[in-house]
């Protein structure tokens, strides 16, 4: 998959078949409709990847409504997913990109179809969309090696428990005044991401086991609600809904509290308690972590052993609270999710 960095869009160093295809239809210019495509279109309808051979025989219509379907179900306008940092210049590109229309359809496709196809594609959705830079959907950027199983529910808390007294236990450390602010410093942004880690893996738990969690999420929250579905394609959906909503999760940054606030919510059918009280920590976290210990102003930041005894305490209350909300909210889990019953 090619990424935009600095390369002219609409220039290929890819053989031009021109001369080898020829087109005598009606320019695409003048479509009125897209096409809807045929079962044999797909060599994996859930992910719509266009079978190479169909590709191949169908007409310029049918070919540049296979490659729309095709780049819609991998890219999207990054305002969707992307964190947009207007101190940093802009979209923090944290799933990859951005994407340029038109190299990713190049790179696919030039093999199969026309020049012109790709082209008007690229242009079509660049103008509907006004996006020159693209973000991936999960299609792109699942990894399952990089994904969570948590097969007990217990775990999650059991976990966090383990991650705080490790993280005490840096505060015992001894050494060099500036080494032992550092580690201070570091266990404090430890504890935040603590917090976030019990949070993924609670929901992953129940995406993996509750079946009821997984049509919640699909039904209500926006990022899946609002994805449009063939009728022709709705069953190699279904049998992809958990690994949707998985790779949503593996790449949600967890400290965005309203994103993971929303999640318990609409999966599990709790009233998370308020992460209110997280939001200055995080902000100290993120000086910590990406400034070194210093403020914007480049101000060191001053942690103190106490600080990181009460956020621990704050995010241990958090934890069991939200546990015991979800054990209200759910006797017990269904079985592991094999697509929604009819």
């Amino acid at each position: 998959m090619s990424r935009r960095a600095g390369s002219k869009a609409g220039i290929s160093n890819r053989p031009n078949k021109e001369s080898s295809i020829v087109n005598t239809d009606p320019p695409l210019e003048d479509m009125d409709e897209w096409p809807e495509l045929p079962p044999s279109a797909y060599s994996d309808a859930g992910t719509s990847e266009i079978n190479n051979d169909w590709l191949e025989d169908a007409s310029p219509e049918e070919q540049a409504s296979a490659l729309l379907e095709w780049f819609q179900a991998r890219f999207q306008d990054p305002a969707h997913e992307t964190p947009y940092m207007s101190s940093e210049g802009g979209y923090i590109w944290i799933h990859g990109g951005p994407y340029d229309a038109k190299e990713e359809l190049e790179e696919r496709f030039s093999a199969l179809v026309p020049d012109e196809v790709i082209t008007f594609v690229a242009e079509h959705v660049e103008e509907v969309d006004g996006v020159w830079e693209w973000a991936p959907t999960d299609v792109i950027y699942y990894d399952e090696e990089q994904d969570l199983i948590v097969h007990d529910k217990d775990v999650p808390l059991q976990r966090l428990e383990e991650r705080m007294e490790a993280l005490m236990a840096v505060l015992t450390l001894q050494g060099a005044s500036h080494a032992v602010d550092m580690a201070r410093s570091l266990a404090y942004a430890g504890v935040v991401s603590a917090l976030e880690t019990f949070l993924w893996e609670t929901m992953a738990y129940w995406i993996q086991n509750d079946q009821e969690t997984v049509r919640s999420l699909i039904e209500a929250h926006p990022d899946f609600r609002e994805r449009k579905i063939r009728l022709g394609d709705i069953f190699g959906q279904f049998t992809s809904l958990e690994k949707q909503v998985r790779a949503h999760m593996q790449h949600m940054t967890w400290h965005r509290w309203d994103d993971a606030e929303r999640f318990l919510e609409l999966g599990l059918g709790i009233k998370a308690p308020s992460f209110k009280v997280f939001e200055e920590p995080t902000k100290i976290r993120h000086d910590v972590i990406h400034r070194s210990g210093h403020t914007v102003d480049g101000e060191p930041i001053a942690i103190s052993n106490g600080q990181v005894h009460n956020l621990a305490e704050q995010v241990r209350r958090f934890a069991s609270e939200v546990r015991a909300l979800i054990d209200q909210a759910k006797i017990q889990p269904n079985e592991t999710f094999d697509g929604v019953d009819f």
